[in-house]
């Protein structure tokens, strides 16, 4: 018969390896993997312009290392402004080119500072930033390709910041939020400013 040493030991072995299968289990665990949905434009009506191609060229060259964190998005500003191109421009003429510029498209982290106090263990802070900024061009070239001096820029910024509890996928979908509005923003404004100042190329359909 086993003493009553030798039974809590044995209770107390199996309440041990109990806890370290929880916690095997618990680090196993992956958060399901959420579906964003494909960022497009053609919700609106495509702009048909009166030149014979359009190209789409990006001037941002995204370092690829911190601070910068477009790379790791689930969609970069700059993947969207080449979607908000093909989405929204079309050349139905016979000569000359639609250019579409992408000059500026990072995204910054920003680390910040949190109390790590006992008393910061009670409170539910903002532990990173994200600063987004999109700036496109678009002008009209000639048929030699030469720019005729028509062109118009449209800029956006956004700033999210994310608390210290953050989980994976509700990063992902607040980054993709900050791409959206801003190419939504560009989308608007590039939408007034060349039906304003490019409308002699803009052709009715």
């Amino acid at each position: 018969m086993l003493s009553r040493a030798d039974l809590l030991g044995r209770f107390g072995r199996l309440g041990l390896g109990f806890l370290a299968l929880l916690v095997v289990a618990s680090c196993s665990t992956k958060p399901a993997v959420q579906r964003l949905p494909e960022l497009t434009f053609t919700d609106h009506k495509p702009i048909y312009l009166d030149v014979g191609q359009l190209e789409i060229v990006s001037q941002y060259q995204p370092p690829g290392k911190a601070p910068n964190y477009e790379h790791l998005m689930p969609i970069s500003p700059e993947a969207a402004a080449i979607r908000w191109a093909k989405d929204r421009l079309r050349p139905v003429g016979r000569s000359g080119f639609a250019r579409v510029v992408i000059k500026d498209a990072p995204v910054i982290k920003t680390d910040l500072k949190t109390d790590t106090s006992v008393k910061g263990m009670f409170k539910d802070e903002q532990s990173e930033r994200y600063d987004g900024s999109l700036e496109v061009m678009v002008e009209i070239l000639d048929a030699r390709h030469m720019s005729i001096g028509t062109d118009v820029t449209a800029r956006a910024t956004r700033t999210r910041s994310l608390a210290e509890d953050v989980t994976v996928n509700e990063r992902e979908k607040a980054l993709y939020e900050v791409t959206e509005s801003m190419a939504r923003d560009i989308d608007t404004q590039l939408d007034g400013l060349i039906r304003t100042y490019m409308a002699k190329w803009v052709v009715q359909q």
